[in-house]
């Protein structure tokens, strides 16, 4: 068997489902971006447009045009500022939803859409303290009224990162200062559509940050930067198989330990090269590691290699050739391992 990535789409859609619920009448917008968090965008866009989901985020120009090349009727917002002309041109020919966060770009989008005859579709971005991209809160007045001049925009909605998940207390400063800015958006008669600034956990959180749409990313695979209280399910299993077996003596040195009993070990070529036992982009290595086989729990043998990891059998028929799979986030496995959708 091929190395695969399980993606169990039953589980992307009860996600999806159970937010959706949380959330009061928000829409909820999921973010593609970075392979759908390693799902695969496509597969998983396609079973999200399957569900009735019309309007996705994506943060790169080639992902958007990706899925609009593979998905009929959606929208794609993109959440980056491209800048240059011929980027632009590409945005307007797709009617792809732009992101504008500088008088510069906004400029520039109008201009190449005027010049093809068309509106350019675009979210208007406030910087609320991530300092990627965004006007700034305190340049919204300036920002009014150079927006409400150029006539080839179409704002169909202004947005925001909320970056104060942890803490209540700093997310609702967030919050006023992006109100602030539609005020000085709203003084200039700018009629600006849906407005988000909220993640999935944002918008669980504080209810008042939900606005017209919360944006789903990595909970999109059952994940939260804190303890689960609402049910999401974890998806993504890495399934291989045993390539050998072999026993070895008490006392044996193995990757980060050794051997204190015979033990009949099976090697697996999986390692943390492909995504096993990696949080937050590192690797975890102070902790008891497990896989599963036939719904028994197998315990690691000492370090996982790179490309390469041994399970202890001792108690457990098995051969080679025979399949077992670990938990993983998806995000972590590498573009090159094959994905199933199931």
């Amino acid at each position: 068997m091929t190395t695969t990535l399980l993606v169990q789409t039953d589980r992307i859609l009860h996600n999806i489902e159970l937010l959706q619920k949380h959330m009061d009448g928000a829409g909820v917008i999921p973010d593609l971006s970075a392979n759908a968090c390693g799902l695969g965008d496509v597969a998983v866009g396609q079973t999200l447009a399957r569900a009735g989901c019309r309007l996705f985020a994506v943060s790169r120009l080639e992902e958007a045009e990706r899925l609009l090349n593979a998905i009929a009727g959606i929208q794609v917002l993109l959440l980056t500022p491209y800048s240059s002309e011929a980027e632009a041109i590409r945005i307007v020919q797709r009617d792809i939803i732009a992101t504008v966060g500088s008088n510069e770009a906004a400029v520039l989008l109008s201009g190449v859409a005027g010049r093809m005859g068309k509106k350019a579709r675009c979210h208007v971005r406030f910087d609320l303290g991530n300092g990627t991209s965004g006007y700034l809160p305190a340049d919204a007045a300036k920002a009014a009224k150079a927006l409400k001049f150029l006539p080839n925009l179409s704002i169909d909605g202004v947005y925001g990162i909320l970056t104060g998940e942890e803490k209540e207390k700093q997310a609702r400063m967030q919050y006023e200062t992006f109100q602030k800015a539609l005020q000085a958006l709203g003084r200039e008669k700018i009629r600006y559509g849906m407005t988000h600034i909220a993640s999935a956990l944002a918008g669980l959180k504080f209810p008042w940050a939900r606005m017209d749409a919360v944006r789903m990313g990595v909970s999109l695979t059952g994940r939260l930067p804190v303890r689960d209280k609402w049910g999401l399910k974890k998806v993504g299993r890495v399934v291989t198989e045993i390539v050998d077996i072999r026993w070895l003596p008490k006392g044996s040195r193995i990757p980060g330990g050794k051997i204190h009993r015979a033990t009949r070990a099976a090697t697996l070529p999986v390692g943390y090269a492909d995504g096993l036992f990696i949080e937050g982009g590192r690797w975890i290595s102070k902790r008891k590691r497990y896989c599963e086989f036939q719904g028994r729990r197998l315990q690691v043998l000492g370090r996982p290699g790179y490309t390469s990891t041994m399970v202890d059998v001792t108690d457990v028929p098995c051969n080679a050739g025979d399949q077992i799979s670990f938990e993983v986030r998806p995000y972590a496995v590498h573009s090159g391992m094959r994905r199933e959708y199931v």
